[in-house]
């Protein structure tokens, strides 16, 4: 039997003398060269097409690893004088290695060229026949693979081994040539495939799959989602599964960003406690970021404060971006042109920026979505969104990803969708601060009328302390105007800090500023009430009245003292900062209720215990020690009622942002 080895790139290797008698060939003019270079289609038919059929046979053997029987082919054999017309039955083999890979290739003919041409008349129309049916399959190939390259889904072809045999275009473009002559338990490792080994496994099996979920995530690059679905099939030759991949990622992302959204309202929309935490879980998962942070404005140092991070601890979150990612004016995000990776130092504890600082300081400054790529390891791009949109933010949402391929759609969604209902979240907090402002502006308007009173006030005390100065007064009229004199040093008393009150928050009344000692002030409030120790140092220099500051520690000491615990010790202490002073009163004792914590600055109030428990007093201290700190551009806080003590803290600009004339933005 004639034969001839090639190896997988076509290049004669052997030759058996029965085929080199039936070509007419020497070894040496063979052995070495390309199977098509040693023997050419005859250049003198216009018709020949053996080369072309033989090419196509060796690649499918080299594709599928299995033998390819011909039809019988007219390819004619060069000789000295020219060429002559030859016959041929080819049969081409695989010789295959341990790992299944083609050796070698054994091409073996039969010389049927007697035959053919003694029979020429029968056989030349079965041939022509065999010829127009050929050409019709080919046509009908050509089609069918047409339709599936029109297709976005992605479908593979395998043999009974799961080697591929088919591809469309979806599926050159998703696989390459990764998975050429693989078998498909190996197609999760090549494509990084998740999910996938247990549909392929049952595929192969005979068993079909639909809308089996599986998905892509090649390294650096976004996550796809894709609905696998298998089809065994019978009867066909090298073609024993059909495997299809839809991409379902936008639709999944749609659903999940939809979910996340209506998620994250009812989360804000909760009125127990802040949920920025969960909200930022939320964000993260249902959108696919790596981390996400959420940046609020503090009122007092007009600084960016990391309010929420998800996940708490997780991957180093970038503090600076490139320096070319700053937006420019446009109604989408900027995406950076960075030169140079940032740092990835983690960023733990509380972190704050000025404006135009870091990637959520630019984007608050910009007052406009940021996008930016290049960050480095792990964190690879991130989206800064000014919260809520337009020239004032009261916040930054910053999503961090791991791979620089977020698209664009997801990046609008997350700034329409999410974005958007935080930007909800924050304005409604903001009316409800301003709401409560406007209640009390209400109730100090109303505290105004008070003044009216005070002219009649002064005149009653006036004219009770006459009478009670007659020598002959009995003691039934001197007890009742004891009474009356008693009760009008009280009244006016209310009245007098109701005027003080309203006249601070309205900017009726002046503070005497001045450069002042705040540890002074407050070391000498300590000493004048038992039981009280300072921390703080030998001095603090601030911008402040300080009869005003000294009224302020005295009443929360006063406060302090009222429901500190027996033989407690009260603590008050200062700290500095950088750009704020921080004045902290702290007692052991009966906590605040959560119920009462809104309502403890507001003029007149007194909680559940003052009342029961018949504790003296009119509910304006902390009234008035608040408008006093805010009158000097600072905030006056407590604690939360599960801390273990009760603690009072007034926030003041440091002397060198008071200093500068310029007021702090509220």
């Amino acid at each position: 039997m004639p034969l001839l080895v090639l190896d997988p790139e076509l290049t004669i290797v052997e030759v058996n003398d029965a085929y080199l008698a039936g070509v007419l060939r020497h070894r040496d003019e063979l052995i070495g060269r390309n199977v098509f270079d040693a023997f050419p289609d005859n250049p003198d038919d216009r018709e020949a097409d053996g080369v072309d059929n033989l090419r196509a046979s060796l690649h499918r053997v080299l594709r599928l690893r299995v033998s390819d029987v011909m039809a019988i082919q007219k390819y004619d054999i060069e000789k000295p004088s020219g060429f002559e017309i030859r016959y041929w039955a080819p049969v081409n083999a695989p010789v295959l290695d341990p790992d299944g890979e083609v050796e070698l290739i054994l091409h073996r003919v039969e010389d049927v060229t007697a035959y053919v041409q003694s029979q020429q008349p029968e056989l030349h129309a079965k041939m022509e026949a065999e010829v127009f049916a050929r050409h019709r399959l080919q046509e009908r190939n050509v089609v069918l693979q047409a339709v599936a390259d029109s297709l976005d889904t992605v479908v593979i072809g395998c043999d009974a081994a799961g080697r591929p045999t088919i591809y469309n275009q979806a599926a050159r473009e998703l696989a390459g040539d990764r998975l050429d002559g693989r078998p498909a338990d190996q197609w999760p490792r090549l494509l990084h495939l998740e999910n996938a080994d247990e549909p392929l496994r049952q595929a192969m099996r005979g068993i079909p799959v639909r809308d089996s979920e599986v998905i892509l995530r090649p390294p650096g690059q976004a996550r796809r989602i894709f609905r696998m679905h298998a089809c065994p099939l019978t009867g066909l030759p090298g073609l024993a599964v059909v495997v299809a991949l839809d991409d379902v990622t936008v639709r999944r992302r749609v659903a999940r960003l939809q979910a996340g959204e209506l998620e994250v309202a009812d989360l804000i929309g909760h009125p127990e406690g802040n949920r920025l935490a969960e909200v930022m879980r939320t964000v993260g998962t249902a959108a696919g970021w790596s981390a996400t942070e959420f940046w609020t404005v503090d009122d007092v140092t007009r600084l960016l404060h990391r309010e929420a991070r998800w996940p708490e601890s997780g991957p180093s979150v970038p503090p600076d971006p490139p320096a070319e990612s700053r937006p420019v004016p446009s109604d989408s995000p900027k995406t950076g042109a960075p030169d140079s990776p940032a740092g990835s130092r983690l960023l733990s504890g509380p972190v704050t920026l000025a404006s135009g600082e870091g990637l959520p300081g630019q984007a608050w400054e910009a007052a406009e979505p940021v996008w930016t790529t290049g960050l480095g390891e792990p964190l690879r791009a991130a989206l800064a969104i000014p919260i809520p949109a337009g020239p004032n933010p009261l916040g930054v949402l910053v999503c961090y990803s791991d791979t620089e391929e977020v698209p664009e759609g997801l990046r609008t969604a997350v700034i329409t969708g999410i974005g958007a209902r935080l930007g909800e979240f924050l304005e409604r907090r903001r009316a409800e601060r301003l709401a409560a402002e406007l209640d009390r502006t209400r109730d100090e308007y109303i505290a105004l009328v008070g003044h009216e009173l005070r002219t009649p006030l002064t005149s009653i005390q006036s004219y009770t302390d006459l009478m009670l100065g007659e020598p002959d007064l009995d003691e039934e009229h001197r007890s009742a105007l004891e009474v009356m004199r008693r009760n009008t040093a009280g009244l006016h008393g209310i009245v007098m800090r109701l005027l003080d009150v309203a006249g601070m928050r309205s900017g009726r009344i002046d503070l005497r500023t001045t450069s002042v000692d705040l540890a002074e002030i407050v070391r000498a409030a300590a000493a004048r009430r038992p039981g009280v120790q300072f921390d703080g140092p030998a001095s603090m220099i601030v911008d402040g009245d300080p009869e005003r500051l000294s009224e302020v520690a005295d009443e929360l000491l006063a406060n302090a003292a009222t429901w500190a615990a027996e033989d407690s010790t009260i603590r008050i202490g200062l700290r500095p900062g950088d750009r704020v002073v921080e004045l902290s009163v702290s007692n052991t004792g009966e906590r605040i209720k959560a119920h009462e914590q809104a309502d403890l600055f507001d003029p007149f109030f007194r909680g559940e215990s003052a009342r029961h428990n018949g504790i003296p007093g009119n509910g304006l201290g902390l009234t008035v020690a608040r408008a006093i700190v805010e009158q000097h551009g600072g905030t006056l806080s407590v604690s939360g009622p599960d801390d273990d003590e009760t603690t009072f803290t007034v926030r003041l600009p440091a002397r060198s942002l008071a200093s500068t004339g310029t007021p702090p933005r509220g």
